[in-house]
């Protein structure tokens, strides 16, 4: 019985440490290969046929985001949103952003500096 009320202990504890570690981030589906400098539309936003062909090519789906832009996955996820705005909520490991929930979004503002 102990034991069995010190395992729940611990379990939320850790849920509760990996739900304080999600974060919001605001950008663009672009691919790892042309990152900011993708071809763009006249609307200065990423074009989707350019990064649905460089990921064909081997590049990967990321989250342009300020100057930067960081890989996300699942890649089967970001898939649905090349080249559009979206608020993505997750966890970053190491420059990844482990995507928890993935939407679009209408604004065109994108945020500035990740985690914020």
């Amino acid at each position: 019985m102990r034991s069995l009320g010190a395992l729940l202990l611990f379990l939320s504890f850790g849920s509760l440490g990996f739900a304080q570690n999600q974060k919001t981030w605001d950008g663009f589906v672009t691919d790892t290969h042309c990152g900011t400098h993708c071809q763009r539309t006249s609307a200065m936003t990423p074009d989707r046929a350019c990064v649905r062909r460089c990921v064909k090519q081997g590049s990967q789906y990321g989250l342009w985001y300020g100057n930067d832009v960081y890989v996300l996955e699942p890649q089967s996820r970001a898939a649905k949103f090349a080249a559009e705005n979206v608020r993505v909520t997750g966890s970053m490991v190491d420059g990844t952003i482990h995507i928890e929930s993935i939407a679009r979004v209408h604004e065109q503002k994108v945020a500035q500096h990740p985690g914020q």
